[in-house]
């Protein structure tokens, strides 16, 4: 029974996280810990969305520890995963995810089905991303390349300024497609006043096209003519290869650790003191 917790159904970000408050359904995904019977306690494993890096983890923990009724809560940045021991008699399990949204994240009991860090939606989307950025990139460097390969007067004015504007309008795909989810995350950073890599990430893809773009506007102005559109989809390109590749070994490691964790029991026998058997769930 709940006695102190101020999450309803009509203040969640997700309604239906309601149903976790129910003892049944929580003890699916948590256990209990400590020897205290006037102050039962509670250890849940929640698998978090939205970890970028290590700045990321501390914002959770720290978020998570301020919420009333959360004894600890520990982030596992590689594992994408969170232990929480909290009191069921002054939180719930329903304000401890609307907590993590609050922060800019999301999370599922770990009992859940956890291939939903990597739905099919998820990994599309970043796919296409990916792709546009390589695409872009690719165009674009060709047409950088005779800056690189001529010598000064070889290539008319005309010529130069018809190149860079082909390469500002391929880079606007990768600013507004490829690049968003760096976006989005740097305002949700700014929002929450907190730091992670994706902002000084936006900030140099942001101040990069706005110079370049002036230089191709305007290329006697006091920007000078030249462009770095090349250096800018190169950049979301290569970064977007490593998140694509840390997507596909996290989800591979996922799998491996559910064909594991399948094999264990989710409930043992104990041998109390006095002799007698209680059924626990297997931590």
């Amino acid at each position: 029974m709940l006695t102190n917790a101020s999450a309803t159904e009509a203040n969640l970000p997700n309604p239906a996280w309601v149903i976790l408050d129910t003892q049944d359904q929580w003890q699916a995904f948590s256990q209990p810990v400590g020897n205290d019977p006037a102050l039962p306690l509670v250890q849940s494993s929640l698998l978090l969305d939205g970890l970028r890096c290590a700045a990321c983890s501390g914002i959770v923990e720290r978020g998570l520890s301020s919420l009333p009724g959360i004894i600890s809560a520990r982030v596992s940045m590689s594992k994408k995963r969170a232990v929480v021991v909290w009191s069921p008699a002054l939180t719930r399990p329903s304000a401890i995810l609307g907590a993590i949204h609050a922060l800019g994240y999301s999370a599922n009991p770990a009992s859940h089905n956890e291939n939903q860090l990597n739905s099919t939606s998820k990994n599309r989307k970043a796919f296409w991303r990916w792709l546009v950025a390589g695409f872009c990139m690719m165009q674009v460097m060709m047409y950088a390349s005779p800056s690189y390969f001529t010598k000064p007067g070889d290539i008319t004015d005309d010529i130069s300024l018809l190149l860079n504007w082909a390469s500002w309008l391929l880079s606007l795909p990768v600013l507004i497609f490829s690049s968003s989810t760096f976006f989005s995350n740097a305002f949700r950073d700014l929002k929450l006043r907190q730091i992670s890599m994706d902002l000084p990430v936006s900030l140099g893809i942001i101040i990069t096209f706005i110079v370049s773009s002036a230089a191709t506007f305007d290329p006697s102005g006091w920007w000078g003519n030249v462009v770095y559109f090349d250096s800018l989809t190169m950049f979301v390109f290569f970064l977007l290869s490593a998140r694509l590749v840390e997507v596909k070994l996290h989800s591979r490691t996922l799998g491996s650790m559910e064909a594991l964790v399948s094999r264990i029991p989710e409930n043992i026998e104990r041998q109390n003191l006095d002799g007698s058997f209680s059924r626990v769930l297997n931590s």
